[in-house]
């Protein structure tokens, strides 16, 4: 072999290895983005396990806890050994702590048995006769059904003789003029499905047990129309919470069949404003078939104040609204990093740990500052709890390119530092909650009913469901019983004419009610 034969195979060679080693990289390349993709692929498959069967408890709890709280936990664990101190009941091989029962309230009727020896138990010992001197009192719960009855109105007809047309005494006023149904009934109606959770035709079946045909699609008919005459009241609530100085909003889903221009299993929305800090707190529920930055700049496109949301996009509209200051969830960024540290890939559970170990501490001092006035909250705050998130978004920037960006502890990076500078928005005054579980639990009451009657048949079904939601929860969140609310309104409506008349109405949702 020549010289130049030789040269050029050697420079054959030394290409084919540059190819081989590009090629090496593209694979080694290509290898990572498969187990990531895999990595990514088997933590969603963990999440629908994890919805379809797991527990949905975000509570966390640290190797660490388990390990250095193990004799608390376990002095909290009965002993199995027999013991005879009064407030125990033997049950072996353990003993069962007896909780301490409440007493019944004072406000409930009470019905007296007197309970006597028969006579021939009266006698002592000795022979002598016996007397009372005394009395030990027990107590139990008792219920009765619910009693149906007939209303009769006589409206007395008054002439000059009994064949003369004369005048009528007038009808009394009812939301539902031409209906059977009184407010007490219509108020039982209302609460039983958004108080509840039952259907319209659960309750039909109640009532044909009690002798009594309702057909759903009477309830259903006497609701939409008493809804329409409850308008007034919803917009009295909107105006309030439009006048609040801090609103919480959130949107959960519900399902509407006959919706012009949209199939039967679309998903609709119904979008919830709330007044976290307000003394009268108020719960207002919105339907809308979208989910647009369209209806957030229609809900809020007045509004002069602190709107707290989570970092849904359709609010980034509202950015740059005058007025209008925005801040974050961290219920929502601290389920991230939950999520992460239960589903996720093993490679990122220990930096979700860390960052639910923040979290932990920054709830620490919100427990803290729980019953604080507001000014004594926001100090403690700035004394306490914006070192921590100092240290939190340190920590946070340093470890967000560790990770693969699609991973779940990819996202909870990226929603952590894309939402940072709203969710430490809460530390500017002490008004306000450092998370939006004011609206999300109001929700629940929505969720829960969803699950039982599933959809509303029209858009008109669905504004009733929002309205009604509106006034039991808030009645609920306020402390007051929402069936006798309900009731006084159903009363007091259709004797109403002007705005004031309504604002009087609106008051009764947050007014004392006695229960009997």
């Amino acid at each position: 072999m020549t010289l130049a034969e030789s040269l050029s195979e050697n420079e054959n060679l030394r290409e084919e290895i540059v190819g081989l080693k590009l090629q090496f990289l593209r694979e080694r390349e290509k290898n990572k983005f498969f187990e990531e993709e895999t990595s990514r692929l088997y933590e969603i498959i963990r999440e629908f396990k994890r919805h379809r069967f797991g527990p949905r408890s975000e509570r966390f709890e640290s190797k660490e806890q388990l390990i250095f709280n193990e004799a608390e936990v376990l002095a909290r664990v009965p002993s199995p050994i027999d013991d005879t101190d009064d407030g125990e009941s033997k049950v072996r091989p353990h003993t069962r702590k007896r909780g301490k029962r409440k007493p019944l309230p004072e406000n409930l009727p009470r019905e007296v048995v007197v309970i006597e020896l028969p006579p021939e138990s009266r006698i002592g010992e000795d022979g002598r006769p016996l007397g009372p001197i005394g009395k030990e009192i027990s107590e139990k719960l008792h219920y009765e059904p619910a009693i149906m009855k007939v209303i009769e109105y006589h409206r007395i007809r008054y002439g000059a003789d009994s064949g003369d047309t004369g005048i009528v005494a007038p009808p009394v006023p009812s939301i539902i003029p031409k209906g059977i149904v009184t407010p007490g009934l219509l108020a039982h109606i209302v609460v039983q499905k958004y108080g509840y959770g039952m259907p319209f035709y659960r309750q039909e079946d109640m009532y044909g047990r009690m002798g009594v045909e309702i057909p759903r699609c009477t309830q259903a008919r006497w609701v939409i129309q008493a809804a329409e005459e409850c308008r007034p009241i919803w917009n009295v609530l909107e105006e309030r919470i439009m006048a609040s100085s801090y609103v919480a909003c959130d949107e959960t889903w519900t399902q509407v069949l006959k919706e012009k221009g949209r199939k039967p299993e679309s998903k609709s929305w119904m979008w919830v404003r709330a007044t976290p800090a307000d003394e009268k707190k108020i719960v207002l529920f919105d339907y809308d078939p979208h989910r647009s930055g369209e209806v957030a700049k229609k809900l809020f496109s007045d509004y002069r104040g602190v709107l707290q949301v989570d970092g849904y996009g359709a609010y980034d509209v509202l950015e740059k609204q005058e007025g209008l200051k925005r801040i974050g969830c961290n219920m929502h960024g601290r389920r991230k990093f939950e999520s992460a540290f239960k589903i996720g890939a093993s490679n990122g559970k220990s930096l979700a740990e860390n960052a639910l170990q923040f979290y932990k501490r920054i709830y620490a001092v919100e427990r803290e500052a729980r019953e604080m006035n507001f000014d004594d909250r926001h100090r403690l705050r700035q004394q306490k709890a914006v070192p921590i998130w100092d240290e939190f978004k340190s920590w946070a920037g340093s470890n967000k390119n560790k990770v693969p960006p699609k991973s779940k502890i990819g996202q909870a990076f990226h929603y952590f530092i894309h939402e940072c500078p709203y969710l430490t928005g809460y530390l500017l005054d002490g008004r306000l909650e450092a998370d939006n579980g004011f609206a999300e639990r109001a929700i629940t009451n929505f969720a829960v009913g969803r699950k039982n009657w599933l959809f509303s048949d029209s858009e008109a079904g669905a504004d009733a469901s929002g309205l009604f939601y509106s006034i039991v929860v808030t009645a609920k969140i306020n402390g007051n019983d929402p069936r006798l609310v309900l009731q006084k309104i159903f009363e007091q409506v259709p004797l109403a004419q002007t705005i004031d008349d309504f604002e009087a109405i609106a008051d009764l949702i947050f007014a004392r009610h006695a229960t009997h």
